[in-house]
């Protein structure tokens, strides 16, 4: 038997995106990716292919691991074995593996998300010395109301949305890696991006549309009343597309944005744990 270890971007592009569809056909959330929306995935994220692995026995690829770089931080895109590796210790050496490799490489801390209620995935990590830090919320609101709200909103461009984020980060919002200012930047081009003005408040909010249905809700950020411009960013979906439901994902539970959607009427349908290691 001959183990092989390739780099993301030493492998077909196809081939790769077409094993994780397989693999993940089963998981508790499936990820489905084509090489369009891995591309964008991949700016949006900052993956990096040159971090990222995939293991084959005899040519044969078992297992994969997509890793994502910010600086001193890695965060585990996606990982995965296939299903007749799996309960091998596969995943162990895959993870183990990258591991050490972002240790050598000068990353001090790696996160990820893990489903909540799979406690089999979230005990494999803790095994790793990864621990939690927080809750993510997706969260879905149906059949949106109107709210008495007067707002303007103006198209922008994605950097300007960028420098407004960038404001709100430093004066102390708790984001997660989607809602980073960079992230919203590199998504150029794929959702929309506005700038919501009330009488009293102003924010942005980056959101695209599934289909006639249906629109998802990418970040709201203000740094004056969240609750209000939360509040007109719904009323502008709701106006602009009649859109019978609202989603969004991965929201932190110590987000300003969580509250103000709670107190909307926005109910979780997953709760994903954020985790960390710390790497010495």
């Amino acid at each position: 038997m001959v183990m092989k270890i390739l780099t993301l971007d030493e492998y077909s592009q196809i081939e790769f995106i077409n094993l994780l569809n397989k693999v993940f056909e089963d998981y508790t959330v499936p990820i489905k990716w084509n090489v369009v929306s891995f591309q964008l995935d991949a700016r949006e994220n900052s993956i990096s292919l040159s971090d990222s692995f995939i293991f084959l026995k005899d040519n044969k690829p078992f297992g994969f691991i997509v890793i994502s770089i910010r600086k001193e931080r890695a965060r585990i895109d996606a990982m995965g074995v296939i299903r007749e590796e799996r309960g091998t210790g596969a995943a162990s050496y895959i993870l183990e593996h990258s591991i050490n490799y972002l240790k050598w490489r000068g990353i001090k801390k790696i996160q990820l998300e893990v489903v909540k209620d799979d406690l089999r995935a979230f005990k494999f990590y803790e095994k790793h010395g990864f621990r939690e830090k927080r809750l993510l919320h997706s969260m879905n609101l149906e059949n949106p109301k109107s709210f008495s709200v007067k707002y303007k909103h103006i198209s922008v461009e994605s950097r300007t949305v960028y420098t407004q984020a960038l404001e709100i980060y430093f004066s102390g919002r708790k984001l997660n890696w989607q809602r980073e200012p960079i992230s919203l930047l590199l998504s150029d081009g794929r959702y929309n991006f506005e700038k919501i003005i009330t009488d009293e408040s102003e924010g942005y909010l980056v959101w695209g549309k599934s289909d006639n249905e249906n629109v998802y809700i990418i970040d709201i950020g203000t740094k004056d009343d969240w609750n209000k411009i939360t509040k007109a960013s719904v009323q502008y979906l709701t106006n602009t597309t009649k859109c019978k439901n609202i989603l969004i994902s991965a929201v932190p539970e110590d987000d300003e944005l969580f509250k103000s959607l709670k107190n909307l009427g926005f109910k979780p349908f997953l709760i994903q744990s954020e985790m960390e290691k710390e790497l010495t």
